[in-house]
């Protein structure tokens, strides 16, 4: 009897099975990526808007789009408080369009907006790390782009990128920074078909997109050119001297960008922004220095105790006044003489160094900007991150050591994004967590006593205004808000005492003008309240809530007409405000009755 062999057919069963289960893997995990991100931010979606959201978007009329037409956009762009990044602007407009003044809109849009850099990173670190010149090296290693981005997104030191609105401005460009560049690698491997001119085409769209959101997207075509030489041309000295024009035209290109965001004058506007600071372009320089050691550390240990919103960081006054500033200097040469030493060996741990540093050079430079915010380090960290990861993968040869460890990282880190982001949640909360962290800072005591008086807690607020004030009694910010906190409790004396202190320091200060019309007009003093709220508006002419109250004021003066304009115009700068209109129709129904009234003269003008 002969017996003929069976065909093994179990393992061409599973093969269909196996298949179904990674592509289930790969449609589920991008989703459980998204479902990830909303959660560790879904503690601050609601918050209020925080600091410079209200200049930017609560008090900025041209943002307030009610249609959708190229002039109202080009007024979004152009008259808002930061002409040069547009592109910001007309997203909030379309965002008041969409959502009115309602900011958990506002914060979805953001939390996509960080989504889309992550997933154009994560493309530009595959096709980066595919390239001819770095697959033999990384090839092997496409895991490290999904876990490096993966961290990237929720790194807890992005909640200030995210959660705090206006920052957009940052998170957007570094979208599109990051597109532009992604679009440029992959027209280089396209070949010479018309995918490569709709990819240039892409390219010079998001990078004009980039510049038009924030002026630090400036570094790009110096990038761009370093990305070309790296890892298309081999850093092959002879190309770069055959393109020394090449060169030559990116770096005239980045120095007309920065002529251009600095007005034409470079040197008198970079000298002007120091005008109202307490430091020297030479004290930021040296200051910078250890800055950016410390947002170093915070990349690398991010506890939500060590992030700040409004840090105390104290001044350096020369290379050994703290001595830190010459150990952050010799820090920060060592990384520079790192990338130059591995630019051969490891060119992609150079590039990413050069990629961290080039761009914290415009906003930790001599530029007459705050000293720290964290928001800065979300364009550095795209590349950082990944090497670190990369160096964590070549350093270690156990895998499950590897999962495991990145697996921790993670959990750990989506922990305190969460966590951070419940201090984030209301304004009470993120100014007394700043107040705890930069106790001997007044601007901080001066907003936490702001969101105290906003929730009706007048004696704490004003215990705040007055530390703020201990402090820094020059502080004119604080001297108005103390008086509005008096005046909320009937003090009308001494609140006008403190608005009168802060327009001696401020005479140009248009709150302290309306402040004071409004607790005048409350003691019947109308004709002083009239003239206070006037120049107000010579100061701020775009402001609702003084068209209203100098509105209100003219109609008790028995000035209708003249009421009924500032009425309107208060209406036409923001459509929904509640009290100018039901100011509007009082007014409309006095002017009836008077007309209505026999031998009625007509009102002196």
């Amino acid at each position: 009897m002969h017996m003929q062999p069976g065909n093994d057919h179990g393992g061409a069963t599973r093969r269909p099975y196996r298949n179904i289960a990674r592509t289930a893997v790969k449609t589920a995990t991008p989703a459980m990526v998204i479902l990830l991100v909303f959660i560790i931010y879904s503690g601050a979606i609601n918050a209020p808007f925080h600091f410079d959201d209200r200049h930017n978007i609560v008090d900025n009329p041209h943002i307030r789009l009610t249609r959708l037409n190229l002039e109202a956009l080009r007024q979004a762009a152009l008259k808002s408080p930061l002409p040069n990044r547009p592109v910001a602007y007309i997203s909030f407009a379309l965002d008041y369009y969409f959502h009115d003044y309602h900011p958990e809109g506002y914060r979805l849009i953001n939390i996509l907006i960080h989504l889309a850099a992550g997933l154009f990173l994560f493309l530009l670190i595959t096709t980066t790390l595919d390239l001819p010149s770095l697959h033999k090296q990384y090839g092997s290693h496409g895991w490290v782009a999904f876990v490096a981005v993966l961290i990237w997104l929720v790194h807890p030191l992005h909640t200030q990128s995210i959660t705090y609105i206006v920052q957009r401005m940052n998170s957007m460009a570094a979208m599109f920074y990051v597109l532009c560049l992604l679009c440029y690698a992959r027209a280089r491997l396209a070949g010479n078909g018309l995918s490569r001119w709709l990819l240039a085409a892409g390219g010079l769209t998001a990078g004009g997109l980039a510049l038009g959101t924030k002026e630090t997207a400036a570094t790009l075509p110096v990038f761009i050119f370093l990305y070309e030489w790296f890892f298309f041309q081999d850093l092959d000295r002879q190309w770069l001297k055959r393109n020394i024009i090449w060169l030559a035209a990116v770096l005239l290109l980045f120095a007309v960008l920065a002529v251009i965001f600095l007005d034409g004058h470079p040197l008198a506007k970079i000298m002007s922004s120091f005008a109202h600071r307490n430091f020297t372009p030479l004290q930021r320089g040296l200051t910078e220095l250890r800055v950016v050691l410390l947002y170093i550390t915070l990349l690398i240990y991010p506890h939500p105790g060590r992030l700040n919103l409004d840090y105390d960081f104290a001044l350096s006054h020369s290379l050994i006044d703290p001595l830190t500033t010459l150990m952050s200097a010799g820090m920060i040469i060592g990384l520079l003489g790192l990338a130059a030493w591995t630019a051969r060996k490891d060119r992609l741990l150079c590039f990413c160094l050069l990629w961290f540093l080039g761009n914290l050079v415009i906003e930790s430079s001599v530029i007459g900007l705050e000293i720290v915010f964290e928001h800065r380090t979300y364009l550095p960290s795209m590349l950082l991150v990944p090497a670190m990861v990369i160096l964590a993968d070549r350093h270690c040869r156990s895998k499950i050591f590897k999962i495991t460890a990145a697996g921790c990282v993670m959990l750990i880190f989506c922990a305190w994004t969460y966590e951070r982001n419940t201090v984030w949640s209301t304004a009470v909360t993120l100014w007394a967590d700043t107040v705890k962290k930069s106790p001997y800072k007044a601007r901080p005591r001066n907003n936490l006593g702001n969101a105290l008086k906003r929730r009706g807690e007048l004696e704490p607020a004003i215990f705040q205004f007055r530390r703020a004030l201990e402090i820094n009694p020059g502080y004119a910010k604080a001297h108005n808000n103390l008086g509005t906190a008096l005046a909320a409790q009937g003090k009308t004396e001494q609140a006008l005492e403190q608005f009168a202190i802060a327009l001696q320091l401020n005479p140009r200060y248009a709150a302290a003008y309306s402040n004071m019309g409004v607790a005048l007009a409350g003691q019947g003093r109308l004709d002083e309240a009239i003239a206070h709220f006037s120049a107000a508006l010579q100061l701020k002419p775009n402001s609702t809530k003084v068209h209203n109250n100098l509105g209100a004021a003219l109609v008790r003066r028995g000035q209708l007409k003249r009421a009924l304009e500032h009425f309107y115009t208060a209406l036409r700068l923001n459509p929904g405000n509640r009290e100018a209109y039901q100011n509007l129709q009082i007014c409309l129904q006095l002017i009836r009755k008077k007309a209505a009234e026999p031998g009625t003269a007509s009102e002196p003008e």
